[in-house]
């Protein structure tokens, strides 16, 4: 197997992972999440829709750890690709960089989101103690609380930021591939996977973004590289 069919397998690998991945743990999630919503709205007492309401947060930390781990491997099997492809052609570089970032970018995120997660858990807490609370007992664990917001927010901000960056390197990466390889397909898909940034329809428009680089990438697997 030449250099660049290994290549181009490991990034079509690589975009099958995140994609089989990412679907499963959407699916997984739309279900655990409906399932504790539901035992939120029946359960009438306080005290149980707070164990449920948590049992929420609990599931969204769970995911989130799986997605990123998900999104990590993904992302670094397609680093590989791509540097391999740039050591026969320089033009891949900044897709190389691009994986790179992406999972540095999901790292950074998760301590924001789970800190983001943990304060909302603790300001529901605090408000099921403190039934009858006064005004400045109230008010001192909450500003804590929501102080503790402002690093997971600038970690947040960060992680996203780098992970913007590197995808729309990627996608730079993928379209000079499909020039390279005269490919519509990975040209087309590449197009439709940045549209992931637009609300609404861009996720579905990068599914069908993902699926159409994927089949052109194991297409034109045996086509050498214009260089």
């Amino acid at each position: 197997m030449s250099s660049s069919t290994r290549a181009i397998t490991r990034l079509a690998s690589g975009l099958l992972i995140g994609f089989v991945g990412g679907i499963v743990t959407a699916a997984v999630t739309l279900i655990t999440m409906y399932g504790s919503l539901i035992k939120l709205m029946i359960q009438p007492s306080a005290p149980l829709s707070v164990s449920a309401l948590m049992a929420v947060f609990n599931s969204l930390t769970i995911m989130l750890m799986v997605g990123v781990s998900i999104t990590v491997i993904a992302a670094v099997i397609q680093y590989l690709g791509f540097a391999e492809l740039s050591s026969i052609n320089s033009r891949y570089s900044t897709a190389k960089i691009g994986a790179l970032l992406i999972p540095v970018g999901s790292i950074i995120e998760v301590p924001g989101i789970y800190l983001f997660i943990d304060t909302m858990k603790e300001l529901i807490s605090t408000n099921q103690l403190n039934s009858a609370p006064t005004l400045g007992i109230m008010m001192q664990p909450i500003t804590a609380a929501l102080s503790m917001l402002i690093p997971s927010i600038i970690l947040i901000l960060v992680g996203g930021i780098l992970s913007l960056v590197g995808l729309i390197l990627i996608v730079i990466g993928y379209y000079r591939l499909g020039v390279d390889y005269g490919s519509d397909m990975v040209r087309v898909g590449a197009i439709l996977y940045i549209l992931a940034i637009i609300p609404y329809v861009g996720p579905f428009l990068s599914l069908v973004g993902i699926i159409m680089m994927i089949i052109g990438l194991f297409q034109i697997r045996q086509r050498p590289v214009k260089t």
